[in-house]
């Protein structure tokens, strides 16, 4: 980020959650993705899907973590959701997935390839009352892990951004060691012929749907590693600037 002399000298200090908060995070992200994909009015199953995940959030003691949108995802009646809210809380299921990683429940996916919220899911016992026993038994990786794995989530996301800006190739891996604002930690990022790899291809190669997607993915993912690390109280409002 550029700096001016109006700026102040020193950033605010950082506010990272406790374990505990980040699984009651990770539970209300696991209830709004799921949430998003049951929006079927008359249907038993996805009725009773919504009733189960209202019970279990409150029984876990994470309906306090709930934002308000979020809440009011959860609690709207089937079929009554927005397009785009729907679309909004699937794409939770990136950030879900850095929480799981973070709480030691689940490895980090490829930049370029989305997770499966249901595996995650799974790994949280969501919707199941074992869940609970992860207070007692989850533990949050070291901060040193997360800073560096929360680096690589940064440079990703700028050169997606950069690619959508500007639409010009680099030299991904080159740019990396001398860039202004770096160097840039993308130890072990997928390149190919020296950028960022999209579906096995050069970014500047790989489809549109393909980028658009990867681009999604790095922004959710970003989000959930700047309020890992305390950057934000209000997960939503998490700052996901390059």
């Amino acid at each position: 980020m550029i700096t001016t002399e109006e700026d102040n000298d020193e950033d605010p200090p950082l506010n990272p959650p406790a374990m505990e908060r980040v699984l009651r995070r990770a539970f209300c992200l696991a209830a709004v993705v799921c949430r998003s994909f049951i929006d079927e009015p008359d249907n038993e199953h996805c009725a009773n899907l919504q009733a189960a995940m209202k019970s279990w959030l409150h029984d876990m003691g994470a309906e306090q973590e709930l934002e308000l949108w979020e809440a009011d995802c959860i609690h709207a009646p089937l079929g009554s959701l927005e397009p785009q809210i729907r679309t909004n809380a699937s794409w939770l299921s990136e950030g879900l997935g850095i929480l799981a990683w973070a709480l030691n429940l689940h490895d980090l996916a490829p930049h370029d390839e989305c997770i499966d919220p249901q595996e995650v899911s799974n790994e949280l016992d969501f919707l199941h009352p074992e869940a609970a026993e992860l207070f007692h038994e989850a533990e949050l990786r070291n901060t040193e892990e997360t800073e560096s794995e929360s680096d690589k989530a940064l440079a990703i996301h700028w050169r997606l951004r950069q690619f959508q800006l500007d639409g010009r190739p680099i030299n991904f891996g080159e740019f990396a060691k001398t860039a202004w604002f770096g160097p840039l930690n993308i130890e072990e990022v997928a390149l190919v012929d020296g950028d960022l790899s999209i579906n096995r291809q050069p970014l500047s190669k790989a489809s549109a749907e393909h980028v658009s997607i990867a681009m999604s993915t790095a922004r959710e993912r970003h989000r959930a590693f700047n309020w890992l690390l305390g950057h934000e109280e209000v997960y939503s409002q998490v700052d996901t600037s390059t």
